[in-house]
This record gives structure tokens, C-alpha cells and sequence, in this order.
């Protein structure tokens, strides 16, 4: 097939008008077609180059005046009917394009696998697309969807392609009016036959309209969420139900916690909990924020999104989230009445700074109920900078002294002078020392103040009772300067902290966006992090058995460690220090969920423990277990687009094999040297003679048989495992061995380890390898050969294959 067509004239990405429904015959290409004859009529550039007919006569006669190209045509001159001419749209290059069919799958040796891909590439050619698809082709809800309608839908769409449309039109009808279409003759009988027929069932219509008009509102809001940010909107529209859940530093937080949940689920709507961390809640005892800690994993537990806030008080983090959120509801606890009351309460002063807001106050009463929430046990290191705090007093006391006596010497200053002296220092202390240094201070000087130069000197009781209001005045000024200044410097060291975060977070991404393989991610990370957290960190991904293994050799040496992260990976559960499960451990065990399964789990220790219990650092290596499962996710993909094309042009015969005859040894060589690092930590012992007969093989892709096969030993079993490449001629075939010595193949389950499937679902590692070693078998039989895989006798897994000598 021709190649892509680029044109260098498109200014811009096109933009995508998604027509959605919840089932085959709502009525989404008639809705497309309407739109579409607006924009012809208002002097748009208007084509169609697909359009399922579906046998109606009203739609063929509904496309008169349109432009429509004609289908593509096959290697043997005929016609695909119902497919998309890729390269004559390009050629044609309309303003705007229909294309039914989102999820339609392309025959093989098309340029794309899915329909979407090639109305990815006319988007990125500047063209417009006009498009439908039902809900059940979403690849978010497919398997949802296969559990109401008892049909599994092999042709899906991606969520984040989805969301890329500029437009999501909702096309809906009533489950009862489309039965009545149905019995009209209205629906295409094609949707209605054998298996089919199950999703016309109106218990099974009304779920899918349900989904759909939910997947449509998510679409709505975040176009809300945008067009509020654009125009700067700082009001809160209350379009839907979300709840923000605030988490206290009091006991009974739990309680606030369990209360949201069981509201939104009453309510049936999302909720988000948040911890705001203040300068007075940043001084918390490590155990008090580990219980903070342990709150924030149930509120998780119990399905809520969790935040980690900063600010200088909590009713302002939490008003400025929420607008930023567009989140109108706000669930707190109510505050504990102490002695005479004068501060308002957290509602109080959400009411009070918010009044668009809806304050929902949990009571106090039930703070009991349930299991309460206690801080794990951990062995606390010693506080790195205790020493330091102590040296700053007393450099306090120093420079105090000699305030005293450089005061002491100037006989002009008269006491006004001397006290507003004395206040001076204490700002210096506070701005240089912060808080406790500049009230230490402030009590030294109103000492040193009334001993020194009140009189009657050298006495703390003065002569006139007025001075004891000064100094009631000079410690107050003392007290506040060092509150002030505390405060100053909480914020400064807070917006530090964000901005080494913000571009931590954003080097780490773009790291992360610019890697091919799984071995690069896992290098990349494990360094990433050992370098800026000063933690060890390590990725164990799951062998061919399921067994957590570690690439890079930078794995658990204690047992105890390997079947903690065994647990966290089985269970997608964090666990280890800072948790509630298997505490004792010195690493934290983060599971790498993905979308579609767990791909491993992420060991760090930092080299201060305390910061696993400091809630924002937490949340930070969180965020980077999500992106480390994002980009394995990428790359696992990635290998599936590049497998799927290939295999379908060798199961197509699309591809011509470029026989040359070469040394094998040659191919081995260059294939292992392409692995790369990946076979650093796994001893190779080549046993391939140079004098063997020259094989007739397409190079490039024999080197990908070998990469496959190496590869796969590198990255499902664990470091230091040998491999052995073995080679001999057997009557008229060379026959050619890869064996390794790691946990081996499941018995039974010898023949599967070549099955392919490439739509990465929930899959045990242990039911096959993916499209690798499927494309490996293609290849060799493609050559005239064979493969099979063994157990070993003794321990580890060998793939045999043969060669046909041609002379």
C-alpha cells in the first residue's frame, strides 16, 4: 500500500465530532449526515469517504449532493467495499470529512489496524472528521458492557482518543422506541441476528443508555471544567453532585471519612478527599501524620480521589481546590468546642470566605463508631537536623548577649531607644532562625531589658509598674515578629518544594516520553529517583510464573522484602513502611496499576523513613508510581501496534522475505548487540560455530527472532540468569537453541506460550508471551521452519527452532 501522504500545508490538527449512541440503530449516522448537510449548505468543503448504508434507501437518497469517494481497491483489483480510502482523502483533502464507523477494524495489510488510526492521521493533517460509534466500542466499558449484553466486542476505541474530540454529540433514543424501530424493519437486520440479539433485550438496552449517558456527562463536564479555566470563571457552577471530603488532623477524621463515602454512595456520585497541610500541621509528631497517612489510604480504599493540599490556612486550600474542581459540595467534621468559644469552626469559615458553596457538617457523636484509625508502627529514625535546631539557640543566646552588651556601652540610647534596639534583634533572629529562636529571643531581651537597664538596675523588679506593661509589649511584638516570620518561611520552603516538585515531576515526564522499551523505563526510574530522593529504589516486574523479578539486579536481597512486594503486586495494595500491612519493612511497595492490569510494583527506602510519613512527599511517590505504570502501559502498546502490523502482513502475505545468505553467528551477534543493556545482568554463552553452512534468512527479521527469544528470558526472569544460544546442523535443517535456567514454563502450557493476543487484557503473565513469540513462530515457518518450546529437565524453559539449508 502506498505510503502516508504528508501535507505540509495543514496548519493545524483537525478537530473531531464525535456522534455517540448507546446502540446500533439510534440514529448516529442519520444525526452526522444532518450536521453535515448544514455545513455543505453554510459553503463548508464537505466529503464523505464512508458511510454504512446499512441498506436504506432514505439515507442513500439523504447523501445526495454529496462529494463521495470511492472505496479503495485490494492487491487483485477489487473492490473493498465499506473501507476508507486513506490515501485519497489525504490527496482530496476536503475541509471536513465523514467516516462511519470509529471502531470499524481494517482488513490486513491496510496502513492502520483501526479505523481511528487512519482518522488520527487525517486529523494531523489539518482535515476535520465526522464520525459515529456506540458505547459498547469504548475500551474503558467494553468488558462492562460484554457482562450486561453476554457479547465481548472485539473492535474498540481508546478512552484517550475519545476524549480527544472536540465534540461528543449524544445521538439517544428511548429503549422502547428503538424496540418499535426494530419491529418497523428500521434496524439493520444485521445487528439483530444470532449472538447480536442478546444486546436488543430492553433490560440490556436501558444499562447501555445508562452508560452512555453517563460517559456523555464526564465528556460535558471536562468541557465545562475548560471553558470555566479559559474565560477565568472563579464563581462555582454547581452542573453536578462531586463532594469534597476534608480530612483533620483530629481524631474521628475516619469518622468524616466513612460518612462521605456512604453520602456519595447514597447520592450515587464521585468525592474527593483532601488533606491540607499547614504550618501548624506541618509540626505534627511523625505519628500523628502517619495516622493522617493511614486516613487519606481508606478514604482511597472507599473510592475517593485523594489530594495532598498546602496553604496557610485549611478553609483557603480548600475553597481555592474546590473552585479550581468546580466542586460545590464540601463535607467536614465538626469542629470540638473548647472552653470559651472565639474562633469560628472549619464550616464557619468556609461559609464565611464561600457562600456559593453547600457546607455539610458531620457530627462529632460517631467519632467512636467503627474501627478507629491508629498511625502503623515504625521504627523512627532520629531527626537528621536536631542538632541543627539546637546550635541555632544557641546562637541565639550569642547574639543576644552581645545585643546586650553593645546596648550597654551606648550611653545616648535612652530605654525607648534601648527596647526598640532590642526588638531589631529579635527580627534578625526570627528571619535568619525562624520561630522558636525569635521567641527565645524576645524572652531573653525583655530580661536582659529589665536586669540591665530599667532601673533600679540589676534587679528584675522595676521601679516604676509601668514598665511592666513595656514588657508585656516587647514580648508580644517578639511572640508575633517569630509567628510572622515562621510563617514566611513555611511559605518559602513550601513554594520551594512545589517547584522542585512541579520540575521533578516534568523532567521525570519528559524522561518517561522519550522511551522505547520496558529495560529504559525501568533504568530510567530507578535512577530518576535514586538521584533526586536520595532513595533506593527498584521496579519488580512479574516473570513468566507471575514471580516479581527485578531487571536491573537492583531487587530485594531479603526474602522478607521479595514476598512483601509479591503481596503488594497480588493484591494491588500498597504495603511496607508507612502502611498498615507488613509495617515492619523498610521499603514502601507501590503497585503499578495501569488501565488494563498491574504491571509491577515500585520498591523505594528513602534514606530518612520519616519522609514516607510526611504526606505530601507521599503523594509524591505516588504520583510517580502512576506515571512509571502510565509509561510501562505506552510501551507495552507500542510493542503491540509494531507486533500486530507485522504479523498481519505475514499472515496477510503481505511481506516478501529478502533472502541473503549469511553467517548465522553474524545474526546472532547483531541481534544480542541490539538488546543492549537488557542483557547486562544475565551471563550469555554462545555456542554458535563460525564454520556452520551459511543460512538463506531475511536478516532483519531472523535478528528480530533472536531479540525476541533473548529478550524475553531478559525481562521474565530474574538478574544473573544465564543464557545459553546453541546451534547445529541436523540432516538438511540447522537447528537452533535458546535456554535459560529461570522458573521455566508452566507445565501444560508448552503450545500456548505462541498463542498472540494483542488487546493487553487482565491476563496472568503465565497464559503467554504476547505477540512475540506468536510473530516468532510466523517467522521461522514463513522460512520453510519449525519452533517448539520445552521444560527443561533440570530447571529453566528452551526454545528449539529449525532451519531449512538451501544450497
Amino acid at each position: 500500500m502506498a505510503e502516508a501522504l504528508p501535507n505540509p500545508a495543514a496548519p493545524r490538527r483537525g478537530k473531531l465530532k464525535i456522534f455517540f449512541g448507546a446502540f446500533p440503530g439510534a440514529g448516529k449516522t442519520d444525526a452526522m449526515l444532518a450536521a453535515a448537510r448544514r455545513l455543505r449548505e453554510a459553503g463548508r468543503d464537505v466529503v464523505i469517504a464512508v458511510l454504512d448504508m446499512h441498506g436504506r434507501g432514505d439515507l442513500e437518497s439523504a447523501t445526495a449532493g454529496f462529494e463521495l469517494l470511492p472505496p479503495p481497491k485490494s492487491p487483485d483489483g477489487a473492490t473493498l467495499r465499506g473501507e476508507l480510502d486513506l490515501d485519497a482523502v489525504l490527496r482530496r483533502h476536503p475541509e471536513v470529512v465523514l467516516v462511519d464507523d470509529l471502531a470499524h477494524a481494517n482488513p490486513p495489510g491496510s496502513r492502520h489496524p483501526k479505523r481511528w488510526n487512519d482518522v488520527d492521521e487525517l486529523l494531523a493533517n489539518g482535515i476535520d472528521v465526522f464520525t459515529t460509534m456506540s458505547v459498547q466500542h469504548l475500551e474503558s466499558l467494553n468488558d462492562v458492557v460484554a457482562e450486561i449484553t453476554g457479547i465481548p466486542e472485539a473492535e474498540t476505541v481508546p478512552d484517550t482518543f475519545f476524549d480527544t474530540a472536540e465534540e461528543t454529540v449524544m445521538v439517544d433514543m428511548s429503549a422502547d422506541e428503538l424496540l418499535v424501530r426494530l419491529r418497523e424493519g428500521k434496524v439493520p437486520t444485521a445487528h439483530v441476528k444470532g449472538a447480536q440479539a442478546q444486546l436488543f433485550r430492553k433490560g440490556s438496552l436501558l444499562a447501555l443508555r445508562e452508560i452512555a449517558l453517563r460517559r456523555t456527562a464526564d465528556v460535558v463536564e471536562d468541557e465545562v471544567v475548560k471553558y470555566r479555566s479559559a474565560e477565568k470563571i472563579a464563581t462555582t457552577w454547581k452542573t453536578h453532585g462531586r463532594l469534597l471530603c476534608c480530612i483533620g488532623p483530629d481524631a474521628g477524621a475516619e469518622h468524616v471519612v466513612r460518612s462521605t463515602a456512604r453520602l456519595a454512595g447514597h447520592l450515587d456520585e464521585s468525592w474527593t478527599a483532601a488533606y491540607v497541610e499547614t504550618p501548624h500541621l506541618q509540626r505534627l509528631p511523625a505519628q500523628e501524620r502517619a495516622r493522617i497517612l493511614q486516613v487519606v489510604s481508606l478514604a482511597r480504599e472507599l473510592g475517593a480521589r485523594t489530594v495532598i493540599l498546602t496553604g496557610n490556612t485549611v478553609a483557603e486550600a480548600v475553597i481555592d481546590y474546590a473552585r479550581d474542581e468546580n466542586i460545590s459540595t464540601i463535607v467536614v467534621g465538626r469542629s470540638a468546642r473548647r472552653g470559651l468559644r472565639t474562633l469560628r469552626s472549619l464550616s464557619e469559615a468556609i461559609a464565611a470566605r464561600g457562600d456559593d458553596f453547600d457546607v455539610i457538617e458531620i457530627g462529632r457523636s460517631g467519632a467512636d463508631a467503627g474501627a478507629p484509625v491508629a498511625a502503623p508502627s515504625f521504627k523512627e529514625a532520629p531527626d537528621p537536623r536536631r542538632g541543627e535546631k539546637r546550635v541555632r539557640y544557641v546562637w541565639t543566646v550569642a547574639v543576644c548577649v552581645f545585643a546586650s552588651i553593645v546596648l550597654s556601652l551606648i550611653r545616648a540610647f535612652d530605654l525607648a531607644n534601648v527596647a526598640m534596639g532590642y526588638t531589631l534583634v529579635v527580627l534578625l533572629v526570627a528571619v535568619r532562625w525562624g520561630r522558636g529562636p525569635a521567641i527565645a529571643a524576645a524572652v531573653l531581651n525583655v530580661v536582659a531589658f529589665d536586669f540591665f537597664f530599667v532601673p533600679p538596675r540589676f534587679t528584675l523588679v522595676p521601679e516604676h509598674p509601668h514598665h511592666i506593661f513595656t514588657f508585656a509589649v516587647m514580648l508580644a511584638v517578639g511572640v508575633i515578629i517569630g509567628q510572622l516570620a515562621g510563617n514566611i518561611r513555611f511559605q518559602a520552603r513550601v513554594a520551594s518544594h512545589r517547584e522542585k516538585r512541579a520540575r521533578t515531576l516534568y523532567e521525570f515526564t519528559q524522561d518517561l516520553a522519550q522511551l522505547q522499551t520496558t529495560s529504559e523505563v525501568i533504568e530510567k526510574t530507578e535512577e530518576f529517583i535514586s538521584r533526586h530522593f536520595r532513595a533506593r529504589a527498584s521496579v519488580l516486574v512479574p516473570d513468566a510464573t507471575g514471580a516479581l523479578v527485578s531487571p536491573t539486579a537492583r531487587g530485594m536481597t531479603n526474602p522478607f522484602d521479595s514476598t512483601t512486594a509479591q503481596w503488594a503486586y497480588d493484591r494491588g495494595q500498597q504495603a511496607g513502611a508507612g502502611t498498615d500491612t507488613l509495617a515492619g519493612n523498610e521499603f514502601l511497595f507501590l503497585p503499578l496499576k495501569s488501565p488494563s492490569r498491574t504491571r509491577g510494583v515500585l520498591a523505594i527506602r528513602p534514606e530518612r523513613p520519616r519522609d514516607l510519613l510526611i504526606p505530601e512527599q507521599r503523594h509524591q511517590f505516588e504520583i510517580f508510581g502512576a506515571l512509571v505504570a502510565t509509561a510501562l502501559e505506552r510501551v507495552h502498546y507500542m510493542d503491540v501496534a509494531r507486533d500486530a502490523l507485522l504479523m498481519a502482513r505475514i499472515q496477510g502475505g503481505d511481506m516478501k522475505l529478502e533472502l541473503q545468505r549469511k553467517p548465522l553467528r553474524e545474526i546472532v551477534e547483531k541481534a544480542l548487540a541490539s538488546l543492549g543493556a537488557l542483557l547486562t545482568k544475565h551471563p550469555l554463552s554462545l555456542d554458535v560455530a563460525e564454520d556452520l553452512p551459511l543460512v538463506s534468512v531475511d536478516v532483519r527479521l531472523m535478528e528480530r527472532v533472536f531479540m525476541s527469544l533473548a529478550g524475553n528470558v531478559a525481562k521474565h526472569t530474574p538478574a544473573d540468569t544465564p543464557i545459553r544460544i546453541a546451534a547445529r546442523v541436523a540432516d538438511d535443517h540447522l537447528e537452533v537453541s535458546v535456554e535459560d535456567t529461570g522458573p521455566g514454563l508452566p507445565a501444560g502450557r508448552e503450545e500456548a506460550v505462541f498463542e498472540s493476543f494483542s488487546r493487553g487484557e487482565n491476563e496472568p503473565a503465565r497464559k503467554g508471551a504476547g505477540l512475540g513469540l506468536a510473530i516468532t513462530r510466523a517467522i521461522i515457518e514463513a522460512h520453510g521452519g519449525t519452533i517448539r518450546a520445552e521444560r527443561r529437565a533440570e530447571k529453566g524453559a528452551r526454545f528449539v527452532f529449525t532451519l531449512p539449508l538451501r544450497r
